[in-house]
C-alpha cells in the first residue's frame, strides 16, 4: 500500500467514525423524544387535548409568535457583539448578515438538534470570510452566555414568592445546583488567565483554556454589559411568551408563575438527551402544573404550544435560507485574489507589502 493511500485511509476512518457517532447521538435523542411522547399518550386523553384546542384564543398565540420573531434580531445583535469582541470582523460580515445567519441557525435549531443549528451559524459565518476558529468560539460563547443567564435568572426567580416556585418539593435541590454552577462559572472567569497557562500545556485541554480566555475577554470587555443586557432582555421576552400562551389557554398566570415556568421549560431544554427538549419539556410541565390542579391534557397542550410557537417564529430563517445567497460576491472574491500590490488603497493607507521607504539622494 502506498503512503498516500495509507494517509487517505487514516483521514477517512476518523471522519467516518465521527459521522457514525453523531448519527448515533441523533438516533438516541429521537428515541428518547419518541419514548416520552409514547408515555404521554398512555397517560393523557388525546380527545380531550383536541377539544381543548378549540377554545384557544389564537390572538394571544399570534402575539406570542410575533414576540418570538422579535427575538431573532436581538440574538443576532448579541452574537455580533461577541464576534466583534473576539476579533476584527470581516468587511463582508455586516450586522444584517449576522442577523440573517442567526435566523437560519435558529430555524435549524428548531427542526434539528441544537448543535446542528450552531454548526450552521459557524459555517455560514466562516463562508463570509470570518476566521473559522473564532466563528466556532463565538457560537459556543453565545450559547453558553444564554444558558448561564437562564441559570442566574432562574436562581433569582425561584426565590420569588410564587405558587409554582416550590417545584414539587425540589426547589432547594435546584437552588443548590444552580448556585454551584454559578459559582463554578464565576471562578472560571476569575481564574481564566491561570487556566490558560496551566491547561495550555496539554493538547486535549487546550481548547478549554482558549474558551475560558475568550469568555473572559467577551464578558469583561467594553461590550460585556451590552451582551449581558441583551441576554437578559431576550429571556424577559421568553417570559412574555409563556405568559401570553397562558392567556391563550385561559390561564391567568401571574408574572412570577410565568417566570417559574420559563425556568423549568427552558432549563429542561439544556438536558441534551432529546431533540430540542421535546418530550422532556412536556413531562416537566405536566408534573409541575399537575400539582396545582391543572389537567394533564391542558398542561400538555400548553407545552406543545410553546414549542410550536418557537417553530413557527423561526420560519423567517427558512425563507432566508431558501432565497439568500451567503457566497461572497464575485467582486469581493476577485479583490481577495489580487496580489497586495495590485489592490487599490485609500489615500494614506499602506499595504502589507512593506513599509514605505524614504527617497534617497542620487
Amino acid at each position: 500500500m502506498s503512503t498516500s493511500a495509507a494517509s487517505d485511509l487514516d483521514t477517512t476512518h476518523p471522519s467516518r467514525g465521527r459521522a457514525t457517532k453523531k448519527l448515533a447521538v441523533v438516533a438516541i435523542k429521537l428515541l428518547v423524544t419518541a419514548a416520552c411522547f409514547w408515555y404521554l399518550s398512555r397517560k393523557v386523553d388525546t380527545g380531550q387535548v383536541l377539544s381543548t384546542v378549540r377554545v384557544l384564543d389564537f390572538r394571544w398565540a399570534a402575539f406570542a409568535t410575533v414576540v418570538v420573531m422579535l427575538q431573532i434580531p436581538l440574538v443576532g445583535l448579541r452574537w455580533s457583539a461577541i464576534v466583534n469582541e473576539l476579533a476584527a470582523r470581516s468587511e463582508r460580515v455586516t450586522p444584517t448578515i449576522m442577523v440573517a445567519v442567526t435566523a437560519i441557525g435558529l430555524f435549524f435549531t428548531q427542526v434539528l438538534p441544537s448543535v446542528a443549528g450552531d454548526g450552521v451559524r459557524a459555517l455560514l459565518l466562516a463562508r463570509r470570510g470570518y476566521d473559522w476558529r473564532n466563528a466556532v468560539i463565538s457560537v459556543v460563547l453565545d450559547r453558553g452566555i444564554g444558558a448561564a443567564l437562564v441559570i442566574a435568572l432562574g436562581f433569582v426567580i425561584l426565590l420569588l414568592p410564587s405558587s409554582l416556585a416550590a417545584l414539587g418539593g425540589y426547589r432547594e435541590v435546584v437552588l443548590v445546583a444552580y448556585g454551584g454552577m454559578l459559582l463554578a462559572g464565576a471562578l472560571g472567569l476569575l481564574l481564566a488567565p491561570q487556566m490558560d497557562t496551566l491547561l495550555g500545556r496539554w493538547p486535549y485541554f487546550r481548547w478549554l483554556a482558549t474558551l475560558a480566555a475568550s469568555a473572559r475577554r467577551v464578558l469583561v470587555g467594553p461590550r460585556g454589559a451590552v451582551i449581558l443586557a441583551l441576554g437578559c432582555f431576550l429571556h424577559t421576552l421568553t417570559i412574555v411568551v409563556v405568559w401570553a400562551l397562558g392567556r391563550a389557554q385561559g390561564f391567568m398566570l401571574p408574572v412570577t408563575d410565568a417566570a417559574v415556568l420559563f425556568t423549568v421549560m427552558v432549563g429542561v431544554q439544556f438536558v441534551p438527551i432529546s431533540i430540542s427538549g421535546w418530550g422532556l419539556r412536556e413531562l416537566a410541565v405536566i408534573s409541575l402544573l399537575g400539582t396545582h390542579g391543572i389537567a394533564p391534557e391542558r398542561a400538555l397542550l400548553f407545552s406543545v404550544c410553546f414549542g410550536l410557537v418557537y417553530a413557527v417564529g423561526s420560519l423567517p430563517g427558512a425563507l432566508i435560507w431558501l432565497f439568500y445567497s451567503f457566497a461572497p460576491s464575485w467582486r469581493a472574491a476577485q479583490h481577495d485574489a489580487l496580489p497586495l500590490t495590485n489592490r487599490k488603497t485609500q489615500p494614506g493607507q499602506r499595504t502589507s507589502a512593506g513599509p514605505r521607504r524614504a527617497p534617497t539622494a542620487s
